[in-house]
């Protein structure tokens, strides 16, 4: 998982890294009867041999399951801690602040989110475009089409 930051945060959501937190819990539910897998850490393979034996025991009637899969996640400050064990935020900038750095100076990455952004809303808008002027197109080659008839 990403990281994932909210705008206006001082939080990041994270996967639970800690040590014996499992990368993910694993569950299989056939569609057919109540039979259930049970849970197993980390680890999807005795999950998915549960579920090919209990369709060839039941048959292929009992070959569709649900499965889960379940993670932890955790939420932390965006800054780390310290050399004093201390989490400290952001900094708050005053409206007076004398020591600024040149308005030419970018903070690291900063192109790098204004890029994925900017993909993100042609993302968005690409699509209507495209169909507009393809709906545009086919009007306007319609209309040329019947002036063309009429002229005879």
């Amino acid at each position: 998982m990403t990281r994932t930051t909210m705008r206006g945060s001082d939080l990041v959501l994270s996967a639970e890294r800690a040590q014996g937190a499992p990368d993910g819990i694993y569950l299989a539910e056939c569609m057919a009867c109540p039979a259930t897998s049970g849970r197993v850490d980390s680890n999807p393979g005795p999950v998915a041999r549960w579920a090919i034996l209990h369709a060839q025991q039941q048959g292929l009637n009992h070959g569709q399951f649900l499965v889960t899969v379940e993670r932890h996640w955790r939420v932390d400050p965006m800054r780390t801690p310290n050399a004093r064990g201390t989490v400290t935020l952001p900094p708050t900038h005053s409206a007076g602040a004398t020591n600024r750095t040149p308005a030419t100076h970018r903070a690291p990455r900063r192109w790098g989110t204004c890029w994925r952004r900017t993909v993100a809303c042609l993302g968005r808008c690409a699509g209507p475009l495209v169909l507009t002027t393809f709906f545009l197109g086919a009007a306007l080659g319609g209309y040329l089409i019947g002036t063309g008839q009429n002229t005879g």
